[in-house]
């Protein structure tokens, strides 16, 4: 019973990481011509892997399978990895500065 309130929370969280990263791909690929698009789309690329790998955690729990929570873990874990040295080489570039939709500024 306590493995089921666990997993629920799980289940949640990643129906709404997944409604809002397929928000930000949409986003990004409608609106390719901005600067900003490259960043909505890491960012909704990952938040696509958070739902993968908080289902993939929740179904670890729910089905008793240690091989699914070492790869939600693993995948999790390596994909912020990697998205976030591409969102910090964007940053660096300076795409996010001259972007006024990503970042309002003054």
């Amino acid at each position: 019973m306590g493995v089921e309130l666990l997993a629920v929370p799980l289940i949640g969280a990643g129906v709404c990481a997944a409604v809002h990263g397929a928000r930000l791909v949409h986003r990004a690929l409608r609106h390719g011509d901005e600067t900003g698009s490259s960043l909505w789309l890491i960012r909704g690329i990952r938040a696509l892997v958070v739902a993968v790998a908080t289902w993939s955690l929740a179904g670890g729990l729910l089905f008793a399978q240690t091989w699914l929570l070492v790869f939600g873990g693993i995948f999790l874990a390596e994909e912020f990895y990697e998205t976030g040295v591409v969102i910090a080489m964007l940053r660096w570039s300076g795409v996010e500065r001259r972007s006024p939709a990503v970042r309002p500024g003054p």
